[in-house]
């Protein structure tokens, strides 16, 4: 009997995945062991430059090699992150649990999404792959809802450092669920037949990404607008510390952050298919960075609902631009493609904490989010026109 991917071993991998109580944790960690929030911002700024610097050449090494095993390496290395942590209590060792964790990020980086859709591909169901990516998506945001929930829970009976230990035991159970997945690699199995060296796996995969302009224009808007909300995610324990509030509150500021984002992954296959409007990618997305402007000048917890949806917006949309990559990339290596995403999606991330870390130096964090928020609502606009502007040159051209 032929094997089959497994998509329920890849639910409970991506389940586990981020079901971690030191998720909710580890910003209060770092402040508890005195650091400032411009060396928090530093760390944050640090562990995207290892996945930068590891980005790339682990994306040409998954579609050169094994997929599957990437994911083995990727899950080791997390749970010694997090051992490391543990018995941390300055700068330099925290930052050296992220070289860990940030090589571990970019192993898996594309990695889960050219597994998925080879997989997908090799039993005819590639059209599946935005239903099946965005509900191992909604479980993964399911497990970190649980995840940070408990923690903040246990974080009042348990030392942080105690829960860091737990986080990487589970990390560790979850090698059983990448074991149960059927490794398919369309790339690798094509180098079996022709001779493409490491060098060429990634022009081809520049080549792609700058002629391609759905391809281009999705990388553009997931690097510069949309993944804005995944840069920020790292400052929710400091909103929660900037309002005065326990740790208890912890668990419900992640917990709406899971919760509307796993609502976005489930929903977004549904929302794409009966939304039809061109422009609903942009719609979207404005209307995502007005609920974060609004949310920014109340700037109080009783309107954190408004923060979930605001969420919710982004996460429909990261899921319709990666399922249009997809569906773009042909002979080219997928996971390739998608560490090139990641590479930018970090520089931006460093770009991000830095001028972050930078403005608290003269500002709140409160008007930290509110520029943010309007720097959103402006690119989209922006991103509006200058799509309009690319269809009409096409247009022209014909």
């Amino acid at each position: 009997m032929k094997q089959r991917f497994g998509k329920k071993y890849f639910y409970a991998y991506k389940f586990l995945n981020d079901c971690l109580p030191i998720y909710a944790l580890y910003a209060i960690l770092f402040t508890e062991k005195g650091l400032s929030l411009t060396q928090i911002s530093l760390l944050f700024s640090f562990w995207s430059f290892i996945a930068v610097v590891s980005e790339i050449p682990s994306g040409i090494l998954a579609d050169r090699w094994n997929r599957k095993y990437m994911l083995f390496a990727a899950t080791v290395l997390k749970a010694v992150c997090f051992i490391v942590w543990s018995f941390s209590g300055t700068f330099l060792i925290f930052a050296l649990g992220f070289v860990f964790w940030g090589i571990a990020e970019s192993f898996r980086s594309g990695t889960e999404e050219g597994l998925l859709y080879d997989n997908l591909k090799s039993e005819n169901k590639e059209f599946d792959f935005i239903n099946i990516y965005g509900r191992g998506r909604f479980y993964s945001s399911l497990g970190a809802l649980i995840g940070v929930v408990s923690g903040g829970i246990l974080a009042n009976f348990f030392k942080i450092g105690t829960l860091s230990i737990a986080s990487a035991i589970v990390v560790v159970v979850n090698l059983f669920f990448i074991s149960k997945l059927k490794e398919k690699n369309y790339y690798s199995e094509r180098l079996e037949k022709e001779n493409i060296n490491f060098l060429k796996t990634f022009s081809d995969a520049i080549k792609i990404c700058l002629k391609n302009k759905k391809i281009l224009f999705g990388l553009m808007l997931l690097v510069f607008i949309i993944g804005i909300a995944s840069y920020a995610d790292e400052y929710d324990p400091l909103i929660i510390n900037d309002f005065g509030l326990g740790y208890i509150w912890l668990s419900i500021i992640f917990g709406i952050r899971f919760l509307f984002t796993a609502a976005g992954n489930h929903f977004a296959s549904a929302v794409n298919q009966k939304i039809t409007a061109k422009n609903k990618v942009f719609i979207l997305s404005g209307i995502s960075g007005l609920l974060l402007l609004v949310f920014s000048i109340i700037w109080n917890h009783y309107v954190l609902l408004i923060f979930g949806l605001h969420c919710m917006a982004m996460t429909i949309v990261e899921v319709t631009q990666i399922d249009i990559i997809q569906n773009e990339i042909n002979e080219e290596g997928r996971t390739t493609v998608m560490s090139i995403l990641g590479f930018l999606q970090n520089l931006a991330m460093i770009v991000f904490c830095s001028i972050i870390a930078l403005l608290l130096n003269s500002y709140s964090l409160r008007m930290c989010f509110v520029i943010i928020s309007i720097y959103c609502i402006a690119g989209i606009i922006i991103a509006f026109f200058v799509n309009a502007a690319m269809k009409k040159s096409l247009g022209d051209h014909k």
